[in-house]
């Protein structure tokens, strides 16, 4: 970690050596993280959360979870929803291709995707997210035995909503961490956590 001299930076108060806590983040060698998953409130309360099969979805058919409790309520804010439920489960990372704290895993991602981009591009064919996600899900995460997909689902401020995801314009320091989970077995304690969370 590196120092800061005061000299340098010209703030009082500020203490020459910076000291970083450790979060619940994705952190170590763990195996197992807990996730967020919102959905539009419904009169009953789901029994396991909801497969997205929507074709812009950023890393394809998948249940997506939020380990940050904050982006879960920002993501019931967006939707065109009255209100939201947040609902809590233990996603098994163990198999997992983590490509925001893991160098080796995000190099394996960007160059998967290239090679996908490649195949399309050989044939003359126009390149789509759909059509990338899907040639990954046939061809790459099952050789690979790939279950899930950590992913910094870049963020955009959103004033309007009152989402601001960073003080400093075009400086998105918050990772928007969200988890692809491709099966239903990798999730586990499948709860409901927050009823009824009013939009504004």
């Amino acid at each position: 970690m590196a120092k800061i001299s005061k000299s340098k930076t010209g703030l009082k108060g500020i203490s020459p050596k910076v000291t970083v806590e450790e979060s619940e983040l994705l952190i170590g060698n763990k195996t197992v993280i807990r996730g967020y998953h919102t959905q539009e409130c419904r009169p009953l309360k789901l029994e396991q959360p909801i497969k997205c099969v929507r074709d812009d979805a950023r890393l394809g058919f998948a249940y997506y979870f939020w380990i940050e409790e904050d982006f879960s309520h920002s993501w019931g804010q967006i939707k065109k929803w009255t209100s939201y439920d947040v609902y809590t489960a233990n996603l098994n990372i163990e198999k997992s291709l983590n490509t925001v704290f893991n160098e080796k895993h995000y190099l394996f991602f960007r160059k998967m995707i290239k090679e996908a981009i490649q195949q399309f591009r050989k044939k003359d064919m126009s390149v789509t997210l759909e059509m990338v996600n899907a040639f990954l899900a046939k061809n790459v995460w099952p050789v690979y035995d790939i279950k899930c997909i950590i992913y910094d689902d870049k963020p955009t401020n959103k004033p309007k909503a009152n989402l601001i995801y960073s003080e400093i314009p075009d400086l998105y320091y918050n990772k928007r961490i969200q988890v692809a989970v491709f099966n239903i077995e990798n999730i586990n304690n499948f709860k409901l956590y927050l009823k009824n969370q009013k939009t504004t």
